[in-house]
C-alpha cells in the first residue's frame, strides 16, 4: 500500500518526481479546502506523508 502510495504522490504523468506536499497541494488547489476532496486530502495528508516516508527509507537502505 505505501509503495502504491508513494508512486501515487510522487510522480508526474511525464514521468518527474514532485513531493508528496506538491501533490496534496495541487489537489487541494483543484478542488478547494472545503470541498469533500479537500476535506479528505487534508485528513489523509499526515498518512500519506507517512507512507512516503517510508518508502524513501527503504528505497535509501535498499541496494540497487
Amino acid at each position: 500500500m505505501d509503495a502504491l502510495v508513494w508512486c501515487d504522490t510522487t510522480a508526474r504523468t511525464d514521468g518527474t518526481q514532485k513531493t508528496a506536499e506538491a501533490r496534496v497541494g495541487e489537489i487541494l488547489g483543484r478542488y478547494g479546502a472545503e470541498s469533500v476532496v479537500g476535506r479528505f486530502i487534508r485528513r489523509a495528508a499526515p498518512e500519506i506523508f507517512a507512507a512516503v516516508a517510508r518508502v524513501e527509507t527503504a528505497l535509501t537502505v535498499q541496494p540497487r
